[in-house]
């Protein structure tokens, strides 16, 4: 999805204006056994990996017994006896309107198990009883037992595998979560392993998918998630204290206004085909955030000026020409996919922070961070939203994502009265396929305050704890105090904002104004908020992946800790590659350092432990 034009070279490398395509294809496979490839594209700026994680990807003279993802460039199958060739000429590209970059085109060679070298170890062997049935709405998921001679990687294959579910090669776990409008019978599924030279094969199965039986009566009040501000905190309905332990899970803000999965604006971006909620309530959390993107809740039609999304034609994706016209909501199921969403998460035990990530004036499409938001959809969006989730005291509304008003050129105002009243701005930014990646466009618009956002909501009868942010991309927190909505509520239901990236010299920057980052002074100023009587969340927080400690999250979750902060990591989602990501797949697999300490810290802190390492 990110390539520019350029020439490819060498034999499993090809780059073009800092864009990098590479990978070693296996140019053999043995009859009857999986076959597996996956390219890796690197080379974009972090910030773009952070809010377009996706790729897109063709592929020329695919083998016939082959499937392709357009998403991830994986050519996956399992040919027979019966395809016994040579299958020459195959070329994988990842491209844009601005051109394309491939890599060398590679062979495939299928050889008869008959001339295979012969085995000489006992063949990989696979046990496990698959569930035969899973409720409409609820999760499924099944992974075989399999072993093999020690050393050899085994991989798995599926047959007949259900439109609903996603499939592991690498673990077998065959997973997904069937809609009401797929209830029927799967049968003859099939799930393989190989090790190379020999397979095994689980015997044919069905699963039933059965519709959801009424819903239950209403819960008691009292049992109900609710959430509200007492003083410099949060409480439950019971009157109890809660500190917010959670994860990000992205997909809903770019997915739709992209155009990936007109049929599931979640994409599968958390390695599922919608959210795990049980398995991220496993880790320890008690909430989570939701970032939304205004105009495919609203469900407008918008202008891709930069061309960077795609549409449908006869079912086939289409790359948007630049200045296109395309639905911000193409599967018409947005808002619906959201309020099951967030009632799916309640139901699991998880509080829901919906965040307004992206917002573009007029009818530009959102698709990439601006300032702040507009007045032209933004008072419209929190009055939508308000409206559909008042009922639900389990859910906070975040005002916006990361304004940055301290960085751009205002007509007027200065940035700070303009975070809370609204200013003029002279241009906008959006996503283009090529570097730098984004362009700044000439535009004169308004942009909505955090005051006119709270009134909208309240206006509705809402009630729910707002939390409002602040400038530097919400890490400059010594301004909270002096800048913030005043509520009509008494006693106030609103708290901070506070996005804490890693920055050099942690804890003992003494600045990071201009940066999303944070630091002593940071740490300093959220103190003082807290004593003047406010509560602070942390909407946002990470670390790089990799090793095996997280040098900034193990400082900042314990100063959270003792300071009554709340925190939510970014982000529940698989996204290889990018800066910040918690997990390495659907199973929920942290990742080495950030996302293994978060799950331990969040674990040890649902146990009531007061001081966690």
């Amino acid at each position: 999805m990110f390539a520019v034009c350029g020439a490819h070279t060498g034999t499993a490398h090809a780059s073009a204006l800092g864009l990098t395509i590479s990978g070693t294809p296996a140019t053999t496979v043995v009859a009857g056994n999986a076959y597996s490839f996956t390219p890796t594209v690197s080379g974009l700026p972090a910030w773009y990996y952070k809010y377009f994680p996706y790729h897109a990807f063709t592929v020329k003279n695919k083998p016939s017994w082959a499937t392709f993802n357009d998403n991830t460039g994986a050519l996956t199958g399992t040919p027979t006896s019966s395809e016994v060739a040579t299958y020459a000429g195959i070329v994988i590209t990842v491209s844009k309107t601005a051109g394309s970059v491939s890599l060398p085109a590679f062979s495939i060679q299928v050889t008869s198990p008959n001339t295979a070298t012969s085995v000489t170890s006992a063949p990989p062997t696979i046990t496990g009883t698959p569930p035969a049935s899973v409720i409409a709405g609820s999760t499924y998921s099944f992974e075989p037992s399999a072993t093999g001679p020690s050393g050899d990687a085994l991989s798995f294959s599926v047959e007949n595998k259900p439109s609903w579910a996603t499939f592991s090669i690498a673990t077998g776990q065959l997973s997904g979560t069937p809609t009401s409008s797929e209830v029927g019978s799967y049968a003859d599924i099939v799930i393989s392993v190989s090790d190379g030279q020999s397979s095994a094969a689980l015997s044919p199965f069905s699963v039933d998918v059965q519709p959801a039986a009424a819903p239950p009566a209403p819960a008691p009040a009292a049992a109900a998630l609710s959430i509200a501000v007492s003083g410099n905190h949060f409480v439950d309905g019971q009157g109890n204290t809660v500190q917010l332990r959670g994860v990000n899970v992205a997909g809903l803000e770019g997915v739709a206004i992209q155009g990936w999965d007109p049929s599931n604006p979640w994409g599968a971006q958390t390695g599922t085909t919608t959210p795990d909620w049980a398995l991220i309530k496993s880790w320890g959390a008690n909430a989570v955030r939701i970032p939304l993107n205004e105009a495919s809740w609203l469900g407008r039609t918008c202008v891709d000026v930069g061309g960077f999304g795609v549409h449908y034609v006869n079912g086939v994706k289409t790359q948007n020409t630049p200045g296109e016209l395309v639905s911000a909501d193409p599967g018409g199921n947005y808002q619906a996919t959201v309020e099951s969403s967030v009632s799916q998460a309640t139901a699991a035990g998880l509080y829901v922070i919906l965040d307004l990530h992206l917002a573009a004036p007029g009818n530009i499409c959102p698709n990439m961070q601006n300032a702040m938001a507009d007045a032209d959809n933004s008072i419209d969006f929190w009055t939508s939203v308000a409206t559909t989730f008042k009922g639900d005291p389990g859910v906070i509304f975040e005002l916006f994502n990361e304004p940055f008003l301290d960085q751009v050129t205002l007509q007027g105002l200065t940035a700070w009265p303009a975070l809370i009243s609204g200013g003029t701005l002279i241009s906008y930014q959006e996503q283009t396929p090529s570097s730098p990646w984004y362009t700044t466009v000439p535009y004169v618009w308004q942009t909505a305050g955090m005051q006119q956002m709270l009134d909208a909501i309240r206006a509705t009868g809402a009630t729910n704890v707002v939390l409002t942010s602040t400038l530097a991309y919400s890490s400059s927190m010594n301004g909270w105090l002096e800048y913030h909505p005043t509520d009509s509520l008494n006693p106030s239901q609103i708290g901070a904002v506070w996005h804490a990236y890693p920055a050099p010299n942690l804890p003992s920057q003494p600045d990071c104004i201009g940066l999303p980052s944070c630091s002593a002074q940071i740490m300093s100023d959220v103190q003082t908020i807290i004593a003047s009587g406010y509560p602070v969340v942390v909407t946002e927080y990470g670390d790089p992946v990799g090793g095996t400690s997280a040098p900034w999250s193990s400082v900042l979750l314990p100063f959270a800790d003792a300071n009554g902060v709340s925190y939510m990591a970014w982000t529940w989602d698989p996204w290889v590659g990018t800066t910040y990501y918690l997990i390495t797949d659907g199973a929920g697999d942290p990742t080495p350092g950030y996302g293994a300490y978060v799950k331990s810290h969040y674990l040890c802190r649902a146990q009531g432990t007061a001081q966690c390492p």
